[in-house]
C-alpha cells in the first residue's frame, strides 16, 4: 500500500504522517489536494489503559498554483492504532473489534459511532471548525496478504490500523490556521505491562525539509495513574515528562508499568 502522507497524532498523531493515503481498496481514487505537516506539536498522557493525545498541526499546500488537483479538496489521514485481539485491550477495544470489519471501509454509524466514540473519540478541527470523520478504513498490516502492500514500519505484532479520512476545501487552509487532532488512543496489554505505539509519518515534505527541529515537531510525554514509562533502556518515572523527536516511520513504541 502506497501513502503519500500521514498524524499521526502516528503519534503518532498522533498521528499517519497525516495526510494522504491512497485507500485500501482498488476503486478509482478520487483526485485530492496534496498537504504536508509543517509543524506537529504532540501532548500525550498516558495512563493504564490508553493514552489521551492532543496534538497540534499546521498543514501547507504541496503544491504550486497551477498543478493538477489545486482545486481538489484536502484529505488527512489520521491513523490510530488499535490492539488485534480483544483481551489485550479494555472493554472499549473488545466492543470496537465486535462491529468493525477488516480490510473494508467502515461507515462512522449506529454501533460502530457509539463504539468508535467510547474507545477513540477522535476531534477533529481547524480553527476551533470541527470537521466530521464518516469513514474508516481498517486494516491488518501484518496479514500475510497485507504484508507485501504495508511498509515495514507499519508492521507491529498485536496492532491493527484505523485510517480515519478527513476532506475539507483547500480554502480552510488560507493563513496556515491550527489544526488540532484529539484522541484516546488503546493500550495494548502484554505480560510485561501494556504498550504504547506511535508511527510518525511525513509525507510531501518540500526538498530538503526535516523535521529535527523539536520546536515543530516533537512529542511530549507524561504519566497518570502512578505509571512509569520506559523505551530503549530509557525510564520516565510517575510525574515525571520527556520530549521526543518525531521522525519519518521511526515508531515510538512505550512500554507502560502500573502498580
Amino acid at each position: 500500500m502506497s501513502s503519500r502522507s500521514h498524524l499521526l497524532v502516528c503519534a503518532s498523531m498522533l498521528l499517519s504522517a497525516l495526510s494522504a493515503h491512497t485507500p485500501l481498496s482498488a476503486n478509482p481514487i478520487a483526485i485530492t489536494h496534496a498537504v504536508y505537516i509543517a509543524s506537529e506539536a504532540l501532548t500525550v498522557e498516558v495512563g493504564a489503559e490508553a493514552a489521551y493525545i492532543d496534538g497540534s498541526f499546521r498543514f501547507k499546500s504541496a503544491l504550486k498554483k497551477g498543478d493538477f488537483g489545486e482545486d481538489s479538496d484536502i484529505r488527512i489521514t489520521i491513523p490510530v492504532w488499535i490492539p488485534a485481539k480483544a483481551p489485550q485491550g479494555d472493554t472499549t477495544v473488545r466492543s470496537l473489534l465486535e462491529v468493525i470489519e477488516l480490510g473494508e471501509s467502515n461507515k462512522i454509524e449506529g454501533p460502530l459511532a457509539s463504539a468508535w466514540e467510547s474507545a477513540v473519540g477522535l476531534k477533529f478541527t481547524v480553527a476551533g471548525r470541527s470537521i466530521p470523520i464518516e469513514v474508516l478504513r481498517i486494516t491488518d498490516p501484518m496479514a500475510r496478504k497485507n504484508r507485501k502492500y504495508s511498509p515495514a514500519a507499519r508492521q507491529h505484532e498485536g496492532w491493527i490500523l484505523a485510517f480515519a479520512d478527513v476532506y475539507f476545501p483547500p480554502a480552510l487552509l488560507r493563513g496556515t490556521p491550527e489544526i488540532r487532532i484529539r484522541y484516546r488512543q488503546p493500550l495494548r496489554k502484554t505480560k510485561a505491562g501494556a504498550e504504547f505505539l506511535y508511527l510518525p509519518e511525513f509525507g510531501n515534505l518540500p526538498k530538503g525539509a526535516t523535521t529535527t527541529d523539536l520546536e515543530k515537531y516533537a512529542m511530549k510525554l507524561q504519566t497518570k495513574d502512578g505509571g512509569t514509562l520506559a523505551a530503549g533502556g530509557v525510564v520516565i518515572p510517575s510525574g515525571h515528562s520527556a520530549r521526543l523527536p518525531l521522525a519519518h516511520h521511526q515508531p515510538i513504541k512505550l512500554l507502560v508499568t502500573t502498580p
